[in-house]
């Protein structure tokens, strides 16, 4: 659910305004209500040093530095601006080690030389030439005719050197080259020394890592706060001369009466407003234990609107669901929910509640895993444990197996999901505009629900769908009251018939392709544990028959594969059902999305 809110607008005289800042800042409650304006070049600046200062905590963060040893008395500014000019002199050298590379490549072939005898030649008034020729061309001749040898050989090319006169000249066909502005000993002498200071930049990135972490993340939550007081200070409107203050923002109503005390202790004068839909204000989340696991899968959409349901409850159970039945193996399950329980506690806070929904995501692929027989990829109805095989026996004399009643039951969550949605944009439409404006969702409900329902009673007692003409014409006339001319009660009926029938062609095909989404779950199931079994075969026939040895192969290939099913699986079982929820499940359920989150105004540090 979404918390209520309460906007409230306080009038503070000027001179007493910081120090309320500073106190509410401490309160940490309000949620500020930003007016439209530009963004000032130092607000920028600021904003431009929180992310250069954002950047080196994840750059040190990646840097697995075993037995982190924090020192208290580390000046965090001082610590980032250290690690910022290492990281550009890191680059330097990079960009100077890839240049000297080049010239190593190129200087190579032509091995090593000294350029005091190049010198010494020069002064007799001899030069020093540098040539390449395919091999096709080469000729062993040319080293008795001309002052000529061989100094390197490669990629089907010859590299020559010549000692020649100023006036001499060679007919051959060879291509001159430029000489190696230095000899290959020098350059790697100068390619060691850098690669040491490299290395030596990567020790004192690990010792800041390990000594001054704490404090570049300290200093980045001081720049967020003081960017945050700033902001605050901008968006407040100056009134009577510029002697009383209007600040305005929004606090959940769980935190009503810790602000009245603060308010009342203070005699500052306010106004509080009840929120509605228009205000748009903040939204903050209050799901129970299980939803609240499931907070941040909703969030990589979009926060509902204030005033709108949130969704996070009602998709939470299908999600875990369709995740279970997507990857729907018993193994890949258990060791989901056992590095789960492991790691949550190790992992940093933040990260607890990710552990947790691993957990239950572990739990649910257990249950599908054991419904469709699969155990690291092997099919459990294929063999002779009591239970599968009784299973098996029984579905082979209806002619039918699991993974054709699978499909089934990916059909049938499908269709209850979106009739679940509609029913939550029944409720949704009722709360926000009225029970006018939701006539028509309850129509296209009336209409689904009560065909079902005609045909199921048809099935189960015999009765041919014939000769329930009555209650058919009945429910049709109904629901196509509602649809057409009564779909929303704010509009004339020639609108709403125009609507509806365009509303009926979108129903018709939506429905219907919505519908089919859902084999994909049944689809990534059988894939799945298709890949299982095959990296189980690859495991037996690859192994070999040398005793000890074929164990150590087959468990290698084990690993490596199932290694493999489970990351790619996993991905496909995490991606899926995000689709199902945002796509089909949003879109039937009329959530319409784009709440800003509530981030009070508070101390970080």
């Amino acid at each position: 659910m979404i918390a209520p809110m309460t906007k409230y607008s306080f009038l503070v005289y000027h001179r007493d305004y910081l120090e309320f800042l500073e106190e509410m800042r401490h309160l940490g409650v309000l949620h500020l209500i930003e007016r439209q304006k530009d963004v000032s070049d130092e607000m920028m600046e600021k904003y431009d040093l929180i992310s250069k200062v954002n950047g080196v905590v994840k750059f040190l963060e990646k840097r697995e530095v075993e037995n982190p040893a924090p020192k208290k008395d580390v000046d965090g500014r001082q610590a980032y601006e250290e690690v910022d000019a290492l990281q550009q002199e890191l680059e330097n050298k990079h960009q100077q080690l890839s240049t000297l590379k080049k010239e190593i490549s190129y200087a190579a072939p032509w091995g090593d030389f000294s350029h005091e005898t190049l010198k010494k030649l020069r002064e007799q008034g001899l030069q020093v030439k540098f040539y390449t020729v395919t091999a096709r061309k080469f000729e062993e001749s040319w080293l008795q005719q001309y002052p000529m040898a061989v100094v390197g050989q490669h990629a089907g090319l010859y590299y020559l050197v010549v000692i020649k006169a100023e006036d001499e000249t060679f007919d051959l066909d060879i291509e001159e080259m430029r000489a190696p502005e230095r000899p290959i000993s020098e350059l790697g002498f100068y390619e060691k020394k850098l690669q040491e200071e490299i290395e030596g930049i990567h020790g004192k990135f690990d010792q800041h890592a390990s000594e001054s972490m704490e404090a570049i993340k300290h200093f980045l939550l001081k720049l967020k706060e003081d960017l945050h007081f700033d902001k605050v200070l901008e968006n407040t409107v100056k009134e009577a001369d510029e002697k009383v203050m209007l600040l305005e923002g929004w606090a959940p109503n769980e935190k009503k009466e810790d602000l009245a005390v603060f308010l009342e202790k203070k005699n500052i004068l306010f106004i509080e407003e009840k929120a509605t839909p228009e205000d748009k204000a903040p939204i903050l989340l209050k799901n129970k234990k299980f939803s609240k696991k499931f907070e941040m899968i909703g969030e990589l959409y979009s926060l509902p609107q204030y005033g709108e349901l949130d969704l996070t409850p009602f998709f939470a159970p299908f999600y875990m669901i369709f995740f279970g039945f997507c990857l729907g193996d018993v193994g890949y399950g258990a060791l989901m929910a056992i590095i789960a329980i492991a790691a949550k506690k190790k992992v940093p806070k933040e990260l607890k509640k990710v552990m947790s929904l691993v957990f239950y995501l572990g739990l649910s692929t257990i249950v599908f895993g054991l419904i469709g027989g699969t155990l690291f990829g092997i099919k459990l109805y294929d063999t002779n444990l009591p239970v599968y095989s009784t299973l098996a026996q029984k579905f082979e004399a209806r002619g039918t197996d699991i993974d054709q009643l699978l499909f089934y039951l990916a059909l049938a969550f499908g269709g209850i999901q979106i009739i679940f949605g509609m029913f939550l944009k029944a409720i949704n439409e009722v709360r926000q505009f009225g029970w006018g404006f939701a006539l028509g969702t309850i129509g296209w409900i009336t209409l689904l629900v009560g065909g079902i329902a005609l045909y199921s009673f048809s099935k189960l007692s015999g009765i041919p769908m014939e000769q329930l003409n009555i209650p058919l014409y009945v429910l049709l006339g109904i629901s196509g009251l509602l649809i057409l001319p009564l779909n929303n009660l704010g509009r004339n009926v020639f609108m709403n018939v125009g609507v509806g029938l365009w509303n009926t062609y979108n129903m018709v095909t939506g429905i219907l392709g919505d519908l089919l989404s859902y084999i994909r779950l049944f689809a990534l199931g059988i894939s799945s544990a298709i890949m299982g079994f095959v990296f189980n075969s690859l495991a037996v026939e690859m192994s070999g028959s040398i005793p000890v040895l074929n164990i150590v192969i087959m468990v290698i290939i084990l690993v490596i594969g199932h290694s493999i099913n489970i990351f790619m699986s996993g991905l496909g079982a995490f991606v899926h059902p995000l689709r199902l929820t945002f796509v089909e499940f949003y879109k039937n359920a009329g959530f319409t999305g784009g709440g800003k989150k509530y981030e009070p105004f508070r101390k970080l540090t």
